[in-house]
């Protein structure tokens, strides 16, 4: 971009085109919010998994194609939230792959949000960031998020949802009044059974970016997961978010005890994003992160998620072996 989108006092973006209806579009994934699991299956078939979140809600996970990959939430036999990434989903009113310009175009984006239920108002705030990466806006009765790469400043992914289920995940600063709702405390088990979910979906999604940066596609190395989510885990644990482990030493010490071969490995890590597709896109908005992500030599791929903490290491593979 060459300037930056202005915002007025009112915390509008004003534009001389016609600005976007608060109203859901005739068709697209936002369609979907409210509808059932039958009507789901009906028209998507089963899915290729079902993972647990921390949100009391499940994802239906569906890669219709290489291009177009979809995770329903449903919560009591409802869709209550879509997230979707690949150049042939249907994320009306958008189009992934449009400028942040053409957004703002036709968008009402707010810095504020305030939204009201039973349990009082809850006001979202959105930075500076949050503005060029990741926008909340109104869609019609519902809202979207909109997942944005600010290095090319092209929309990525989008991620629908009712009222409800934006208050029960607050992926952004936020200022209440009134009850706070109290956040769903998970068991073991439960936790367990997200963090495989969550595994998963980051997997998927790098490699669906990888694509569209025209990288090749990585291989799943489960030994190499393992070494990840000991990470995770472990930063949790030892309350520390780095690279380098006070207990288990560099990314290199960790592959080597673990007797992985490699010819070059990275990392990436990750902590308090509100789940997998979130951590993933804060990755490609980040300098070091995003050359991980998109390293063209990397073959394989180990992801490793503890609660809310998240490891990637990418390995080349040693040549012949």
């Amino acid at each position: 971009m060459n300037e930056e989108p202005k915002v007025d006092k009112d915390n509008k973006i004003q534009d001389s085109k016609s600005l976007q209806e608060k109203q859901r579009p005739k068709s697209g994934l936002s369609l979907w919010i409210g509808k059932s699991v039958e009507e789901m299956t009906a028209q998507f078939g089963e899915p290729k998994r079902i993972d647990n979140s921390s949100y009391g809600y499940d994802w239906w996970v569906y890669t219709v194609s290489e291009q177009q990959y979809i995770q329903f939430a449903i919560d009591k036999s409802k869709i209550v939230s879509v997230y979707a990434i690949g150049s042939d989903v249907n994320a009306s009113p958008y189009t992934l792959g449009q400028s942040l310009e053409e957004i703002y175009q036709f968008t009402i984006i707010e810095q504020e949000i305030v939204i009201k239920d039973g349990s009082g108002s809850y006001q979202f705030e959105l930075t500076e960031e949050d503005l060029n990466t990741r926008l909340l806006v109104e869609v019609g009765d519902i809202y979207a998020q909109l997942y944005l790469d600010k290095y090319t400043g092209k929309l990525m992914s989008v991620r629908f949802l009712d009222k409800e289920t934006l208050i029960k995940m607050r992926p952004y600063e936020m200022v209440y009044r009134g009850e706070l709702a109290k956040e769903k405390e998970l068991t073991e088990e439960e936790w367990e059974k997200h963090n495989m979910g969550s595994e998963q979906q980051i997997f998927d999604i790098t490699n669906i970016i990888r694509k569209q940066f025209n990288k090749s596609v990585l291989k799943w190395d489960e030994k190499t997961a393992v070494v990840a989510r000991k990470h995770s885990q472990e930063m949790l644990e030892e309350e520390y978010f780095a690279h380098e482990s006070p207990v288990s030493g560099s990314l290199s010490d960790r592959l080597n005890k673990a007797d992985i071969p490699y010819q070059k490995a990275g990392e990436n890590i990750a902590a308090q994003y509100i789940d997998g597709p979130a951590a993933v896109h804060g990755w490609l908005n980040s300098e070091g992160h995003r050359k991980t992500l998109l390293e063209k030599d990397f073959t394989h791929l180990g992801v490793g998620v503890y609660q809310k903490y998240y490891t990637q290491n990418f390995l080349e593979e040693v040549k012949g072996m």
